[in-house]
């Protein structure tokens, strides 16, 4: 029974995605920092409502604008936590304790197709407990 492996199916978390949502909190946060500043400088509660005229505080921008860039900084951290965990726990190999074929995906294959596709390097050994069973 011949099974084929494809060599992409585990590589949903990599390193090439952290990147990606890197660039997309920053898109969200960026939105968010022009808006503080657009509210204070624009006055847009007066302009889209009709609210009265309110003066400029810069120390109000300033502040605002600090705690999302702390909040961007938290979120930016916690994310590539995340990621780089989840990278780590994708390449463990699911190894059935039966038949020893390998999970991939949704398909189970055979540990030499296995690594024969991953480029993977094995060498042989024997553990104390065979080798006493052999020289006995």
């Amino acid at each position: 029974m011949q099974t084929t492996v494809r060599k992409d199916s585990r590589a949903a978390f990599g390193p090439q995605i952290l990147p990606r949502i890197g660039r997309l909190q920053l898109a969200g946060f960026g939105f968010v920092f022009a808006l503080i500043w657009l509210d204070e400088l624009v006055d847009l509660p007066h302009l889209l409502f009709g609210d009265p005229p309110t003066p400029v505080r810069l120390t109000e921008i300033a502040i605002e604008s600090v705690g999302v860039l702390i909040l961007a900084g938290v979120a930016r951290l916690i994310t590539s936590r995340i990621l780089r965990r989840l990278a780590y726990l994708e390449r463990f190999v699911v190894l059935c304790a039966w038949c020893r074929r390998v999970r991939l995906d949704n398909n189970w294959v055979t540990f030499e197709a296995f690594l024969g596709e991953h480029s993977a390097e094995t060498s042989h050994g024997m553990c104390p407990t065979c080798e006493e069973k052999v020289t006995a």
